[in-house]
């Protein structure tokens, strides 16, 4: 029988960590849900065990501590071993802004969170990964990581979470432990959600930005984590996957085609 798998959500407790938690349940898995908000994280780890989970529980982390995450390990390394997964999805997003406007109070904050908090998840379970000789990381990026987004402190902390990604998957490669990203779209989030209610987004103006013409699922993320870290992709490894419903592909396209239109074939030229 194959052991049951133990997977750690740091950033669980909403949005797209919160969806890739209770695929993991519905998987079968033992789930760590981790994050700041108590309330919620406790509420997650028992929809978690309604969902399938064999086990799961709550651990208050806040990944901008590096004291708090290693104690997170601590933790997970007492009760269950090293972990099978280790996903890390706790982030914080910016309002746009220019480079020569950007405060570096918040510049400062967004890389403590969303660069060095994965950092650190990545340091702490890699080390136990490592020595059990399995497992696998997945890191959560953004679209941010592959285009020059107007957002000048978030935009170069998810750039080098694809860097770090890569040259994690070179470094634990060889003691059996992969490390791989997503990279989700816009993605329709209780937080996105409110910004449209408020008239803050105009949904049908994101949704033309996709080649798809739709928004991004949590579920579509956690379907997408659940496969990098199973053994189907067990040959897969320093990759960060876009999940963004074809807008890396659409906007180069669109933007093309308004200089260069693509016009019609006179029908005698089928003939």
């Amino acid at each position: 029988m194959a052991e049951p798998r133990t997977v750690v959500v740091i950033g669980g407790t909403s949005g797209i960590g919160r969806a890739i938690a209770l695929r993991f349940a519905a998987d079968g898995a033992t789930v760590v849900v981790a994050g700041r908000d108590g309330r919620r994280g406790e509420e997650t780890a028992q929809a978690c065990l309604k969902g399938g989970a064999p086990a799961a529980r709550f651990i208050e982390t806040d990944v901008g501590d590096a004291g708090s995450v290693e104690a997170l390990g601590k933790a997970v390394e007492q009760d269950f071993g090293a972990p099978h997964v280790a996903v890390n999805s706790a982030g914080i997003l910016q309002s746009g802004t220019r480079v020569l406007d950007q405060a570096l109070d918040e510049d400062e904050r967004l890389w403590r969170v969303n660069y060095r908090g994965t950092l650190l998840g990545c340091q702490v379970f890699g080390r136990l990964m490592a020595a059990a000789g399995r497992g696998a990381i997945l890191n959560v990026g953004s679209l941010a990581s592959f285009a020059p987004l107007s957002l000048p402190a978030y935009t170069p902390g998810k750039h080098a979470v694809l860097a770090l990604t890569q040259m994690l998957a070179a470094e634990l490669g060889p003691q059996g432990v992969r490390v791989n990203a997503v990279a989700p779209g816009y993605t329709l989030s209780d937080g996105l959600k409110a910004r449209i209610a408020r008239g803050e987004r105009n949904p049908e103006a994101i949704k033309a930005t996709t080649a798809l013409r739709r928004f991004v699922d949590p579920d579509d993320v956690a379907e997408a984590a659940l496969f990098l870290c199973s053994d189907k992709a067990g040959a897969i490894t320093g990759v960060t996957l876009p999940v963004d419903a074809g807008w890396l592909v659409q906007a180069p396209y669109a933007h093309y085609l308004q200089g260069n239109p693509i016009r019609p074939v006179a029908l005698a030229e089928h003939r």
